[in-house]
């Protein structure tokens, strides 16, 4: 598998973390709500992110009338729709559907077995959240840390920047995440049959915490991204004729570390056999989420449809041009 074909498999089951309510001034009427963080689904209700994510998450301000019972943020798939899907839906085309949350699994912590030394964080970086949606796209894990290899081809998919890298020229012009690759570089503390995480050589910003790392051979994920390293750069001033170090700067590095697979699969196992986690019985499919959805055309940079997918772009649009001439 190719890793064009490997993003094809992982892409439909990343979803992006977006607040419920915001304030908003009248000028962003029809933009969309900031992106927080990034997961990947794993089951029917289930998907994964950053522990870290969910705990900014779960500070997001609530209007004094918000419900009490209530999440205040939602996992947002960007997911293909066609006519039939929905009553409003005419075209091919890609849909905001929103997933409702509905619980939180938190890691509190680990349970040794066996003897030995962990170099590792008490809690790993990730939480599972529930959603109330069955029939979802996603991934197959591959927690066996053998497969953890220093060289091996792996990519990234989520929103790095949030919403920020989607409106870069300044108006919404892209709906969906980033693909990024790069190698596995070290193995930590080293290769062993628990590590508690692994470096890939690719830059990690704001936004893309929680998204799914896999294997480019074949779309399978080995864990989630949760952190970049950064450097500490001096700043320097003038005082009395000698440059003096006034502060430090932080500067992003091309080390991002990862939450490896097993730790997710063993949580998930517990879960999925659990029945005091099983979703309630009125749980909706996606199909019927997507047919039920409110079908809202967004507005574009010029307030031109998106093109439709069948179609050769030469045969959508005429380019205009005028000759500029010296007054």
């Amino acid at each position: 598998m190719t890793l064009p074909e490997s993003f094809g498999v992982v892409r439909p089951s990343v979803v992006a973390f977006m607040p419920m309510v915001v304030p908003r001034r009248p000028t962003e009427e029809g933009e969309m709500f900031p992106i927080v963080g990034t997961g990947v689904v794993l089951d029917d209700g289930l998907v994964v992110t950053n522990a870290h994510v969910v705990d900014a998450l779960l500070k997001l301000p609530r209007p004094s009338d918000f419900p009490k019972d209530k999440f205040p943020f939602v996992a947002v798939l960007f997911h293909s729709v066609k006519p039939g899907d929905n009553p409003a839906i005419t075209e091919e085309s890609i849909a905001e559907i929103a997933l409702e949350v509905i619980g939180i699994f938190r890691v509190e912590g680990l349970i040794p077995r066996g003897k030995g030394f962990y170099y590792g964080p008490e809690k790993p970086d990730f939480n599972i959240v529930r959603v109330k949606a069955k029939g979802l796209p996603h991934v197959e894990l591959e927690p066996k840390p053998e497969k953890l290899t220093e060289g091996v081809e792996v990519g990234t998919i989520g929103y790095p920047m949030g919403t920020d890298a989607l409106r870069a020229p300044g108006w919404f012009h892209q709906f969906g995440p980033f693909l990024q690759r790069g190698i596995i570089s070290a193995i930590l503390p080293t290769r062993c049959k628990a590590p508690h995480s692994f470096v890939i050589n690719l830059l990690s910003m704001g936004g893309a915490s929680g998204s799914p790392v896999f294997l480019a051979e074949n779309g399978h994920v080995v864990g989630i991204l949760n952190s970049g390293l950064i450097e500490p750069r001096p700043t320097y001033s003038r005082v009395e004729n000698q440059f003096q170090v006034s502060g430090f700067t932080q500067s992003p590095t091309n080390f991002t570390y990862v939450v490896p697979a097993y730790y997710i699969s063993n949580v998930l196992r517990d879960i999925t056999l659990d029945k005091r986690f099983a979703l309630p019985s009125d749980t909706p499919d996606l199909t019927d989420i997507i047919k039920h959805s409110p079908a809202v055309e967004r507005k574009g940079s010029g307030q031109i449809k998106p093109l439709p997918n069948k179609t050769d772009a030469e045969n959508v649009f005429d380019v205009h041009v005028e000759p500029v001439s010296f007054t």
